[in-house]
């Protein structure tokens, strides 16, 4: 297969990800399952933090619950133990994809975020970018 077909496939999956999470239409936003198939509810972390996240995901900055200032960059700083079923991670900022990453300890920058309340989630992913439900998230606020 060529690079440019490579490169296709991996953007149409990447795409289509978030579509193979959702409940349907009347989920807004889309609601993340759980390994035993249960929806998650808001947890303290962030909106899709489940129990394998806390135990497989680590985000050391910015601090859940952090202000940040506008026009300041926002620069995630992570260190991930993949679960069983787990490839590589996924960045989100308000249940949007904002990248992926096969490395699983660094730093990834989200950029400048508009001011008000972000829900930041690292969600791990098989090597198909279907995510398995292993899920670290938390809220920052820009100011």
């Amino acid at each position: 297969m060529s690079p440019d077909i490579r490169r296709i496939l991996l953007v149409a999956a990447v795409s289509l990800c978030p579509m193979m999470v959702s409940l349907g239409a009347a989920a807004s936003p889309p609601l993340q399952l759980a390994m035993n198939g249960n929806p998650v509810g808001k947890m303290p972390q962030g909106s899709g933090t489940t129990p394998s996240g806390l135990k497989y995901i680590q985000i050391l900055a910015p601090a859940n619950g952090a202000e940040i200032a506008a026009g300041v960059p926002v620069v995630l700083s992570y260190d991930v133990t993949l679960a069983p079923n787990g490839n590589h991670i996924h960045f989100y900022v308000d249940n949007h994809m904002a990248g992926l990453s096969h490395e699983l300890k660094g730093t990834f920058s989200l950029g400048t975020l508009a001011p008000g309340t972000h829900d930041i989630c690292i969600k791990e992913a098989t090597v198909a970018h279907v995510l398995i439900g292993v899920n670290r998230c938390i809220l920052v606020t820009v100011k």
